[in-house]
């Protein structure tokens, strides 16, 4: 099958740029699943990667299921070796395969937001602080904001004493959390980003397998997972990002737009594609 047939050129060119960096800009109806899915078909046509070797990643379980459905249909093979997921899937699966280089065992266990909430409010009943001063809720978005830039409890940096109150919380939260081998949401964030960034063997490892990764919503990314693209892509250069400036829909958490800001800053040469 002609992967390329039934595409406009806007299309065909964000297809067919496999070298280097690409930036796709792509509003509603323009066929942004497209492109990734036939992206994605042509580089294992023509044999520039093994489905194995490529990363795909959406923000939800139903668009990575989609997005692996119509790429095998355009195929016709199976490509179950292809990772191709969400940020917080695909970052568990590489700490479960990394525990060695973690504090953590392999089997640690994910704590959703009732685990989470439940947990402040453990170390608010534990610091004698009260709830109507200190909301759990809010307590946890500054946790949560925090991790997301990088910003591990020993790193925090309080500007006023409302804000040294919640880094003790932060210290103790993130204690509690390690003694139960738990990690959060934003824990699979983070986490690896500190692993890739310290550990130079796993980082290389990673960047020797992941020939190209591809990045859907790139709108809607924030901090932690930017710079864990960054780190994955390394040397090669091959990232693919396709985002609508004009649409995020995670700024509540924490998404940063202006990543497609420094997206060209960070790689000048990229090419870009406007999708009609």
């Amino acid at each position: 099958m002609d992967i390329l047939t039934g595409l406009n050129p806007e299309q065909r060119t964000a297809v067919t740029a496999t070298a280097g960096p690409v930036l796709v800009l792509a509003g509603p109806g323009s066929g942004k699943t497209r492109v990734l899915t036939h992206r994605i078909a042509h580089l294992v046509q023509e044999r520039l990667a093994a489905a194995w070797q490529i990363m795909a990643v959406t923000f939800t379980n139903k668009a990575a299921r989609e997005m692996r459905e119509r790429t095998e249909r355009l195929l016709g093979a199976d490509l179950r070796g292809l990772p191709i997921g969400t940020f917080h899937s695909l970052c568990a699966s590489l700490l479960r395969r990394e525990a060695e280089h973690l504090t953590y065992s392999s089997n640690f266990v994910i704590y959703d937001s009732a685990d989470q909430l439940a947990l402040v409010r453990q170390v608010l009943k534990e610091m004698n602080l009260d709830e109507k001063l200190y909301s759990p809720w809010g307590v946890l978005n500054t946790i949560s904001r925090a991790k997301n830039e990088l910003i591990g409890p020993d790193a925090y940096t309080p500007a006023t004493y409302r804000e040294e109150v919640i880094s003790r919380i932060y210290a103790r939260y993130q204690q509690l959390l390690l003694m139960q081998n738990a990690m959060d949401f934003d824990d699979l964030l983070m986490v690896p980003v500190l692993l890739l960034r310290a550990n130079d063997e796993v980082r290389r490892k990673y960047q020797a397998r992941y020939q190209y990764v591809l990045v859907d919503e790139f709108q809607d990314t924030n901090g932690a997972q930017y710079e864990l693209t960054r780190l994955l892509v390394g040397p090669r250069r091959n990232i693919f990002v396709v985002g609508d400036p004009d649409q995020s829909i995670y700024r509540f958490r924490g998404a940063d737009f202006r990543n497609l800001l420094r997206f060209r800053d960070d790689y000048p040469d990229a090419t870009v594609v406007n999708l009609n």
